[in-house]
């Protein structure tokens, strides 16, 4: 990451937030004065849960994993939701900055990984933190790819690896699960911007959701293959439904045996480029013994499907390697 680019893109960053058009929302509120925009992030950014992550991608993994506050969609399945509603969170200021960046590095993180929420309704305020941080490695823009063409130019060059999501094949289920019927749609027209520049820099990231084969899977592996050829995919079939969702929702339910095959099966035929799974367990060692001096406890969950798959949430490495201990190979969210 280039401290002196972000410091030359921030002024027009602070401009798309005075009203915000860093999203399709366009909601105008002010931002830089203080008013707080339809995603909850007004003019500074605020951590709620920061840890090194082993369990993403091999690509992008160990990572110093931030988790802001702020987001502009309203996905009904989302795990992240409930943890900002009883986490505390912090403002993000230079200085608790440069101390996770070190800290991470301390524990052998090769990233930087910014999620959310969505990271890029806190771009000002993230391109100020960089500009003053100088120069660091890595860096990931954890993204649901719901953010204006502007917003995500100024990105261009600074951000290493865009892990991008495409979830909605349609305007119906974009409506229905995350409240924006343009959701999929927007986020196609990023991707392919993205992979037009840089196409090594995006993985593209689909969730697999029960019930939305037909209408979400299908299309969204159909359309990487069609109109981002090479591109790198993650295919995640983790799924965990959330404790907040009403029995009898569609979507309050593990995914199927036949539902994981099926989406696997459908990449392999496409030739799809997957990426894999981290090591377990993790590599390399921390670089200092003294890895977790100053950050404070994670909660790992973990939970078991009816068919026995174990899903285990917030990978730190202690966690990964008692749970292989335990249990072998885990899913991984």
């Amino acid at each position: 990451m280039n401290s002196a680019i972000a410091k030359q893109r921030l002024k027009r960053a602070l401009a798309l937030a005075e009203p915000c058009q860093l999203c399709p929302q366009r909601c105008g509120a002010n931002r830089i004065q203080g008013q707080i925009g339809l995603c909850g992030a007004g003019p500074e950014a605020a951590l709620f849960l920061e840890y090194v992550h082993w369990g993403e991608d091999a690509d992008i993994v160990p990572a110093q994993t931030l988790y802001l506050t702020g987001c502009n969609l309203a996905c009904r399945f989302c795990q992240t939701a409930e943890e900002q509603r009883f986490l505390p969170s912090v403002r993000l200021t230079a200085e608790l900055f440069s101390r996770i960046l070190e800290r991470g590095w301390r524990a052998g993180a090769e990233y930087v990984n910014i999620l959310g929420g969505e990271p890029t309704v806190n771009l000002p305020a993230l391109l100020k933190l960089f500009a003053e941080a100088g120069d660091f490695p890595g860096l990931v823009w954890n993204t649901n790819l719901y953010g204006s063409a502007e917003a995500f130019l100024l990105l261009d060059g600074l951000v290493d690896v865009f892990m991008a999501d495409i979830k909605f094949g349609g305007p119906r289920c974009g409506h229905e699960l995350a409240g924006a019927q343009d959701a999929g749609e927007v986020a196609r027209a990023r991707a392919l911007e993205i992979y037009g520049r840089s196409p090594e820099a995006l993985i593209v990231r689909h969730l697999v959701m029960p019930g939305h084969y037909e209408c979400c899977t299908r299309p969204v592996l159909e359309w990487i293959a069609r109109r981002l050829p090479g591109v790198r995919v993650s295919l995640k079939t983790v799924y965990l439904p959330p404790k907040s969702l009403e029995p009898g929702c569609p979507e309050n339910r593990f995914l199927s045996p036949e539902e994981v095959s099926r989406a696997g099966e459908l990449a392999q035929t496409l030739g799809l480029r997957l990426t894999r799974d981290a090591d377990w367990p993790p590599s390399p060692p921390p670089r200092t013994s003294a890895v977790n001096s100053g950050g404070d406890p994670v909660l790992v969950e973990v939970a078991i499907s009816p068919e026995g798959r174990v899903y285990m949430r917030h990978i730190v490495r202690e966690a990964a390697g008692v749970l292989r201990t335990v249990a072998g190979p885990a899913e991984k969210e």
